[in-house]
């Protein structure tokens, strides 16, 4: 029988390179999540045609969506974005009846059991969850998912369609066969979780960068966060193994010339060393979160997004209750590292090392 249409069967290896992509991946699994999570696969008329009932109001109020949708549509709705006021269901329950809801000037339509989804509003559901991902990016997907080859025959595999000029909907084919593989929307909520401390960690590990560069820009080089690095693992002291190293830092790390019992020196040193093992410490968290980003991206990554979906869907192996042990271990040392490092802040210290860079000369003079 020739093979027309995509399939598990043969097609399982292109599927999987494709949701691989981070940007294709997230085009085509938020068209399902609005097919599936928030439309229910069009199985419900009376869902449709409440739905419908809001977007022909020439103003929308909370009394109206709470008269026409129900609370897991609202939800669904409020978590993809489509409310443009409103960033929790939460928040939504706290406004009164008379509180004015906005759509965008675009949004989600139905038509002939065709779910349409503007490019703009779909680039905003994604890059509201996913913000690396740029315009540009998704307007390359979108092209690339248009007409993705089949690697068995000479046929071309519509993962989505374009609906006019710039409104798009997931192929059926590709739907049903996402549909086998479990809860898509647990799963991205799940990567969601695992990006969203990510990027808490990136914002406190360039503070901890920033008060560092202040000390000596070379200290935030990977070669030398290395060596820093070795150092701590083998209880060897700081500067002394750097410069052993033949790592060559300012002459204010020269200390031969310099009274160690000085408390401008003590206090400039000290603040230095409970910065570089805050670095060292968010490394080793660092390690933890690759791990655990390796379930389903990186070069080594342990498990294809369609087996990611599958065992995040089923929690095989208690992936789901280690993810979460793990991310709250990572909480807790995060909350720690950042308490230690409130007690800094960079005028302080740009004002000590100038004075202590003034000791250093006046020592040097003596």
């Amino acid at each position: 029988m020739e093979h027309k249409n995509l399939s598990i069967e043969v097609d399982k290896n292109l599927i999987e390179k494709i949701l691989d992509d981070l940007d294709m991946r997230y085009v085509a699994l938020f068209l399902y999540v609005i097919r599936n999570d928030l439309f229910k696969d069009l199985s419900d008329p009376t869902l449709i045609d409440n739905y419908e009932k809001i977007l022909i109001l020439d103003e929308i109020f909370k009394n109206n969506i709470t008269s026409f949708w129900d609370e897991n549509f609202t939800e669904v709705a409020i978590d993809l974005g489509l409310l443009k006021n409103i960033r929790s269901i939460r928040e939504f329950q706290q406004k009164e009846p008379d509180f004015l809801v906005k759509l965008g000037e675009e949004t989600i339509t139905i038509e002939e059991n065709t779910i349409s989804v503007p490019d703009d509003s779909l680039f905003l559901i994604i890059n509201k969850k996913f913000k690396t991902l740029s315009r540009r990016n998704f307007n390359l997907a979108l092209t690339k998912l248009k007409g993705v080859r089949c690697e068995k025959t000479n046929n071309i595999h519509p993962f989505i369609y374009e609906i006019g000029e710039h409104d798009y909907t997931i192929s059926d084919d590709l739907y049903y066969i996402l549909d086998q593989f479990g809860n898509i929307y647990q799963t991205i909520k799940i990567e969601l979780t695992i990006e969203g401390f990510y990027e808490r960690f990136s914002e406190i590990q360039k503070k901890i960068e920033s008060f560092l560069e202040i000390f000596d820009p070379k200290l935030i080089n990977k070669p030398v966060k290395k060596k820093v690095e070795k150092a701590i693992d083998e209880n060897k002291e700081i500067i002394k193994y750097l410069k052993d190293e033949g790592i060559e830092l300012s002459g204010k790390f020269s200390f031969d010339k310099i009274d160690p019992n000085e408390e401008i020196f003590q206090t400039w040193k000290n603040k230095l060393l409970i910065l570089l093992n805050l670095n060292y410490k968010m490394k080793l968290i660092d390690n933890q979160l690759l791990e655990l980003k390796k379930a389903y991206s990186g070069k080594n990554k342990a498990h294809s997004y369609l087996d990611f979906i599958e065992k995040i869907s089923f929690n095989e192996g208690g992936i789901i209750d280690k993810i979460q042990s793990t991310l709250i271990d990572l909480r807790n040392k995060l909350v720690e590292i950042n308490e230690e490092l409130l007690k800094f802040s960079k005028k302080d210290l740009q004002l000590l090392n100038l004075d202590y860079e003034k000791f250093v000369i006046m020592s040097s003079d003596n």
